[in-house]
Order: structure tokens, then C-alpha cells, then sequence
């Protein structure tokens, strides 16, 4: 290996894995936005398909384990996941899914569902990159909402 190669290849290896992360998210986020700029008033925004919220939780799953693999804190790398699967959503999509037949949500409540979904795939994914903690407010969380599920399906 030549002397040139050898300092490109060291440089690479020192370059830290927070410094990729910041990069990767910081490109993330530029694509966003210069998508959600490209759209013209007249473009027809189209509802986010389940196959469209599928790739976005699969994308930003497969970010999250990278970030934890790399040492990143638990909150900060989940925190950047959702945000980032909820933003894409919102400037893709408009904030609308298919799911709901057009029926606009808040982007609190995107963001809350970002949560969800980038939780229950990283706990399948990499789940020794999840938290015990974060494990089992998320398994209370399903249990809640099946018992009221339960609740409102017998009182109807």
C-alpha cells in the first residue's frame, strides 16, 4: 500500500462514528427539505401508502441500530429516528396516509406514531440496542391500548 493510501485510510478510521451519524443525519435532513421545496403549489401531494410507511420505518430503523451500534445515547438515536420518519411524511406526503382515506392527523400525532413504529421494528431488529426500559413501557403501551380497544369493542 502506498504511503498516501495508508494516511487517507487511517484518517478514515479516526474519522468517529458521531461525526458519520451527524453527517448521515445532517444529509437527511437536506433531502428532506430540498424535497419538500422541489413540490410546486400545483403538485399533487399523494397520501403515504402502508409500502411508503413500511420503507420509512425500515430506513430509519436500519439509522437507529447503525447510531446505537455506533454508541450513540438511546434517546438521542430514537429521538432523530421518529423525527426524521415523521418529517418525510410531512413533506412527502403532506402529513396524509392512505390508511386514514385522507383524513389529515397533527404532526404530534405523526410523530407519536413515528415512535411507535420505529420502536416495535427496532426491537425486532436489534434488540439489544433497546433499552430494557424502553422494552417494557413499550409492551405496557400495546397492552393499554388492547385493553381499551377491548373496552370500547364490548361496550359496542
Amino acid at each position: 500500500m502506498m504511503f498516501t493510501d495508508w494516511i487517507i485510510l487511517r484518517k478514515l478510521i479516526n474519522f468517529s462514528a458521531e461525526k458519520f451519524l451527524a453527517i448521515s443525519f445532517a444529509i437527511i435532513s437536506l433531502s428532506i427539505a430540498s424535497t419538500s421545496s422541489s413540490f410546486s403549489k400545483e403538485a399533487e401531494i399523494i397520501e403515504a401508502s402502508r409500502a411508503d410507511i413500511i420503507l420509512y420505518r425500515q430506513i430509519f430503523t436500519n439509522y437507529f441500530c447503525i447510531a446505537r451500534q455506533s454508541k450513540v445515547k438511546f434517546d438521542e438515536a430514537f429521538s432523530q429516528a421518529a423525527k426524521n420518519t415523521t418529517a418525510i411524511i410531512i413533506n412527502k406526503h403532506g402529513g396524509l396516509l392512505e390508511e386514514l382515506d385522507g383524513k389529515k392527523i397533527t404532526n404530534n400525532q405523526l410523530l407519536n406514531g413515528s415512535t411507535n413504529l420505529i420502536i416495535e421494528s427496532a426491537i425486532s431488529t436489534c434488540p439489544n440496542q433497546v433499552p430494557e426500559k424502553a422494552k417494557k413501557e413499550y409492551r405496557k403501551s400495546i397492552q393499554e391500548k388492547t385493553k381499551s380497544i377491548e373496552k370500547n369493542n364490548k361496550s359496542n
